[in-house]
């Protein structure tokens, strides 16, 4: 990998994909459980759990292939048709499976009562990438109460970074200058205005956490043949974060770190994991449809329910459902793709 452009058919991204989905669902076990004080990542890291770690991953991933994507594609349009294509069909799905299958199942109104009220009717505004967590009477003893799928909360903020791509593409600006000069802006805003500012909005906040982790992903695919890919730098990059656990400067270290680790273990030549998503890519599945079943089985269960056994049952169920969208669904909708753009995607080529 020393010197070279990365190549696009042999990778990990999938199993990447999975082992953050995989680690959202594992940290939400102590959110939803109500044993957050438990989980072991965030006293080290200043408040960033195993979710957040796993989210800034997705979105190091998603930054460095979306902007392959719109580099490598036909036109804007096509752009936006698979960026929906990749999006939308999933999220129809859950929203609706929420609605007409867990709702019913947990609220204690009657169901008359439950689809005339004005929050059954606002939930469906998710699949307009407009949040809404809420369906009457659901989930409310829980002790993360009436968040029917708090995981709906990244999908806008990831579209806002896909709405930033195409807009510098189609301004002839998704070059690396740009990027840089936007990275720089977020850590600006990230560390100086935003706490200065006082602004304590947690979509705000979260736009430029999660910026910095896309915009980082974005710029190492621009400068991929700059950039020296080598598995001794790597080991030293994820010793400085280990080493900078427990201390006020871990997420800087994390913030520069993070994105090279993660590009690098995508191309790490592993034979076996390259084919992990030969079946399907049910990472989305697993992200959407995961707290929602998890705030079932604390409904059902009770919150004191063994960590391990909450971890392994929702998991199984959850992947379950992955695989449902995936086949009935997520593949059907991306099929359509080669609609839309007739030229292949050649990550390596600039």
């Amino acid at each position: 990998m020393q010197g070279q452009s990365l190549g696009v058919r042999d990778n990990n991204f999938d199993f990447l994909r999975f082992v953050a989905a995989t680690m959202v669902l594992l940290g939400h076990c102590y959110w939803l459980s109500g044993r957050l004080p438990e989980e072991p990542l965030r006293p080290l890291t200043g408040g960033t759990d195993m979710a957040d770690l796993a989210v800034d991953v997705f979105f190091v991933i998603s930054g460095f292939l979306i902007t392959a994507s719109y580099l490598h594609g036909s036109s804007n349009l096509s752009f936006v048709l698979k960026r929906a294509l990749r999006i939308f069909p999933g999220l129809v799905f859950a929203v609706v499976f929420a609605l007409l299958v867990i709702g019913p199942l947990t609220t204690p109104l009657p169901l008359g009562e439950y689809f005339s009220d004005g929050k059954t009717a606002a939930f469906l505004t998710n699949v307009f990438l407009m949040t809404r967590y809420e369906l009457p009477g659901v989930f409310a003893g829980n002790p993360f109460p009436e968040v029917v799928n708090g995981s709906f909360w990244t999908l806008p903020l990831e579209g806002m970074m896909y709405c930033s791509v195409l807009l510098l593409g189609a301004l002839k600006l998704l070059k690396r200058h740009m990027v840089m000069l936007g990275l720089g802006v977020l850590m600006a805003g990230h560390f100086f205005v935003l706490p200065a500012l006082g602004v304590e909005s947690v979509t705000i906040t979260k736009l430029f956490r999660l910026g910095l982790f896309f915009y980082g992903g974005a710029a190492l695919y621009l400068f991929q043949d700059q950039v020296r890919w080598d598995g001794r730098i790597a080991l030293l990059l994820l010793a400085a974060s280990v080493l900078a656990l427990g201390s006020s400067a871990w997420f800087v270290v994390h913030m520069f770190t993070l994105p090279y680790l993660v590009i690098y273990l995508a191309y790490r030549r592993l034979p076996k994991v390259a084919h992990f998503g030969k079946h399907g890519d049910f990472s989305y599945g697993m992200y959407i449809f995961g707290f929602p079943v998890q705030q079932l089985f604390i409904q059902w269960f009770g919150a004191d329910i063994n960590l391990a056994v909450f971890a392994l049952s929702s998991m199984t169920v959850t992947l379950c459902f992955a695989v449902l969208s995936w086949r009935l669904v997520e593949a059907p909708a991306l099929r359509l793709k080669r609609f839309t753009n007739p030229k292949p995607l050649c990550v390596g080529t600039r």
